[in-house]
């Protein structure tokens, strides 16, 4: 899908991104861009600000935990100073027919009154013939604001302010559907997204011609997103029906792919380094165990029996993975999260430090792992990422 907005000069400068998954797509953000963003801010859950360089605006299309990416921020206050200059700015740029204004961590009165100061500052601009779409939740979605040609104004809470940002790119999620739905052998409602399997991928630094190893490979979600990419894929799965199923799937997925081959294979991930035969690859995205969708909330000593026992198996397949992957290479882990009646919150925890490997940090913020994802549909099993380096 191509920019909204050409791409100069609004590929320089501040830049909002809306965050599909909160804290996991910054360090996405971080780990893809990093040497292009600087100054990066996390106003609310689901908004990051960065500094762009100049030319990195291009680079956004290859994210995959973002809705939308905006510019031209503007701080506004309450008494609607800055309003005017924002409108001005906006107005040089698009010819609006359509506006919205998409708020994010922003309570009701005040989504509100931002939609009024902008309605005045562009009746005095003489825009007469000017619809305001307003969504439900007060946010219109990246393919709504494609279908609909609207202006897309991106607020949220800024220091002592607000901020107003136009969108100006959204990335093209019929891609995620068309490979969830359309997929010859679909499985389980509650298996990774493509969305989420692409950030991963991401995530493990992996780049075109290099390999990605998935050693619970299921049904191949995170190598199918790996093929978008032109990596060589390595999948590993102790079921033989599903590495059949991945099989089915990864051809079909690589009707659309860019360059990069699969390798699948029935075996147990916790004896990678004889599976292997001595080869390495370059990084690892996985989700080794996949609980069952449950109908409600679990007791404390039930969590944690269920989290113990699924603990055994990852820390058997980390010591295993610590094997295999070249130095530098990253090892992206998903862990289950349970709640509990209690109101806890039960995981998966993963120690690499005796295995010689170290929790990514990508330099320009510090992540607390394991980074749990927001906005998941699930109810009562929720998901956590670990993002290892192998030390050199």
């Amino acid at each position: 899908m191509p920019f909204l907005l050409p791409r100069s000069p609004e590929d320089r400068g501040p830049g909002a991104f809306v965050l599909a998954f909160g804290s996991l797509s910054m360090l996405e953000l971080l780990a893809t861009l990093g040497g292009k963003l600087s100054n990066p801010e996390s106003p609310t859950e689901r908004i990051g600000v960065f500094d762009m360089l100049p030319g990195s605006a291009s680079s956004v299309a290859g994210l995959a935990g973002i809705h939308k990416f905006a510019t031209l921020l503007t701080p506004v206050r309450t008494d609607g100073s800055g309003i005017d200059d924002f409108t001005e700015k906006i107005t040089e740029r698009v010819e609006i027919s359509n506006f919205s204004v998409s708020g994010y961590g922003l309570a009701a009165e005040d989504h509100e009154g931002l939609v009024q100061l902008m309605l005045d500052a562009f009746r005095t601009k003489r825009l007469r013939k000017l619809h305001l779409l307003r969504p439900k939740d007060n946010e219109l979605r990246g393919d709504q604001v494609v279908a609909r040609g609207s202006a897309d104004v991106v607020a949220f809470p800024y220091h002592d302010a607000y901020c107003l940002a136009l969108t100006t790119y959204v990335p093209d999620a019929s891609e995620f559907r068309y490979r969830g739905v359309g997929k010859p052998a679909p499985h389980s409602d509650i298996s990774l997204s493509p969305r989420l399997a692409s950030t991963l991928v991401n995530l493990s630094g992996v780049e075109r011609g290099q390999t990605l190893l998935d050693p619970f490979c299921g049904s191949g979600t995170i190598l199918a997103e790996g093929l978008q990419k032109g990596t060589d894929c390595v999948g590993i799965d102790s079921s033989r029906r599903l590495v059949d199923e991945a099989r089915l799937n990864l051809r079909w997925a690589s009707r659309t792919a860019h360059g990069g081959h699969f390798r699948l294979e029935t075996g147990d991930a916790r004896a990678l380094g004889e599976l292997m035969g001595g080869r390495t690859v370059d990084g690892v995205a996985t989700e080794p165990i996949l609980l069952p969708r449950l109908k409600s909330r679990l007791s404390l000593d039930v969590a944690k029996e269920m989290i113990d026992q699924a603990g055994d198996v990852y820390a058997e397949a980390l010591a295993s993975l610590s094997e295999v992957v070249r130095p530098g290479g990253r090892i992206v882990v998903v862990v289950p999260v349970l709640e509990t009646t209690e109101g806890n919150q039960i995981y998966v925890g993963l120690d690499g430090r005796p295995l010689g490997l170290s929790l990514f940090q990508p330099g320009q913020m510090r992540f607390q792992y394991p980074i749990r994802l927001s906005f998941e549909s699930t109810r009562w099993i929720k998901r956590a990422v670990y993002v290892f380096e192998v030390r050199p």
